[in-house]
């Protein structure tokens, strides 16, 4: 049998990078890799979905900061520096969703004490391998899990299919069935040991003071805030176009915004109209912030996972809520329902210690996650300090995960699409690649068929 395939993986500041092994495949064949929307891994992360690759025992957890789901059943391990998600551990007895042994003439998941896996988007490339490119495939794209969670199947609906193989399979149970379980005609049943997420906003209502909210907050619930619709305030930053909208490669000089464009600020459901993406509506109608998918390296190595879902809003437009007596260790579990909040607007120096976690990813380039479970939360500069991004694994939307009644995805362009294989060589660059290429596909049919719709 080949040795276990070796991958070279790494976080943005590079205290995880580390040589894994890849679990053995059965018959030589692909792991077979799931995106999971399921509640507790968008907003443990901050993103709409995640994958992870089964592993063998990772070398060293150093550095890395542990978090136990509610149900102790899995534990997630982040990098206390930048905040990326690296290792996952279910632990047991857990059925072996790769392994398989054959006894009797049948075959039947290996059942171990505990099963890791790494997050995909911290895999650089195999080490050792040529500079042909190393094997042919390790992994392989083939389903999307835990939608029912979503309501609205979050960002499955923009992943049909990846590459040349076909359509993404949708279902609800974690365990995705090894190849040589299907060959045999088997069933294999799992279920995400860590999908249950209590997604009701403790302590405040979706109005306040009359005011309709979108509530947002972490795995945890040490981050807590919530999103105002646009006002007056919202118009005030001043901001050039996101790459989301006009390609940085392209040099255009309409990156600047030479005509002051408050592109941030989209069209109610009612007004949407016309040509997506163009504004052909009176000021009343803006009740919607943009949204959109980002692949940037930076965004990939700081989350941990190929594809980034930010919200544009305001800081106006954004309130925190922080528990009196706020502590490191307090815990969700034992908050009572009496607690005092106090709603204050964000104000990043006045904000509580032990919240949030700032990096510095770039010169003047900051990023937030939870100080405890390491969701991402938000993305910031000095060039525009009043506008900024926000993960939407974190919005609490009664429609659905995608918040549509306040977000307007635009389906136009995958932020950074060109970076996807940045830093990454091989087979692993290459099925970034595909997977990005495949999203930024489905999210163009996605745009025009709801524009048919609206015909």
């Amino acid at each position: 049998m080949a040795p276990a395939p070796k991958l070279l993986i790494s976080c943005h500041c590079g205290a995880a990078k580390q040589t894994v092994r890849l679990c053995d495949q059965v018959s030589g064949t692909p792991q077979e890799i799931s995106l999971c929307h399921c509640g507790a891994c968008r907003h443990n992360t901050g993103l709409l979905c995640v994958s992870y690759a089964a592993i063998e025992h990772p070398d060293s957890i150093e550095g890395l900061v542990e978090y136990h789901s509610t149900t102790k059943t899995t534990t997630r391990f982040f990098c206390a520096i930048c905040g990326c998600h690296v290792f996952r551990r279910l632990h047991g007895p857990i059925k072996d969703n790769i392994n398989v042994e054959v006894a009797d003439g049948a075959l039947t998941a290996v059942t171990k004490n505990e099963l890791w896996a790494v997050a995909t988007g911290v895999i650089i490339r195999e080490s050792g391998e040529s500079s042909k490119g190393g094997r042919e495939m390790l992994m392989k794209y083939t389903k999307h899990i835990n939608t029912a969670s979503t309501k609205d199947g979050g960002l499955s609906a923009f992943i049909r299919r990846v590459g040349d193989a076909q359509e993404l399979e949708v279902v609800d149970s974690w365990g995705p069935s090894p190849p040589a379980f299907k060959a045999a005609g088997k069933k294999y049943e799992g279920s995400d040991p860590d999908v249950e997420l209590e997604t009701s906003s403790r302590g405040y209502s979706r109005v306040q003071s009359g005011e309709e909210v979108l509530s947002a907050f972490c795995h945890c619930k040490t981050v807590q805030f919530h999103i105002t619709r646009p006002n007056l305030s919202s118009e005030l930053p001043q901001s050039n176009f996101p790459d989301l909208m006009v390609a940085y490669h392209t040099g255009s000089p309409q990156i600047q915004n030479p005509e002051d464009n408050k592109w941030w600020l989209r069209p109610d459901l009612d007004f949407c109209s016309g040509e997506p993406g163009i504004l052909r509506m009176e000021r009343s109608g803006l009740r919607r912030y943009l949204a959109g998918t980002c692949a940037c390296r930076s965004c990939r190595i700081t989350s941990g996972f190929e594809i980034q879902t930010w919200a544009f809003i305001p800081r106006a437009n954004v309130f925190f809520h922080i528990r009196d007596n706020h502590t490191e260790s307090s815990d969700s579990e034992t908050r009572t329902a009496d607690e005092v909040t106090n709603i204050v607007p964000l104000d990043f120096a006045t904000l509580p210690a032990n919240i949030l976690t700032s990096y510095e990813s770039s010169k003047g380039v900051r990023r937030e996650f939870c100080s405890r479970c390491g969701a991402t939360v938000f993305w910031r500069d000095r060039w525009r300090p009043q506008l900024l991004d926000v993960s939407v694994g974190l919005l609490d939307a009664e429609e659905g995960a995608r918040a549509e009644s306040w977000l307007d995805w635009w389906t136009g362009r995958v932020s950074f699409v060109e970076d996807a294989g940045n830093g990454r060589t091989g087979e692993i660059a290459t099925s970034a690649k595909c997977l990005l290429d495949s999203l930024e596909e489905g999210l163009r049919r996605w745009g025009e068929e709801r524009e048919e719709a609206s015909r």
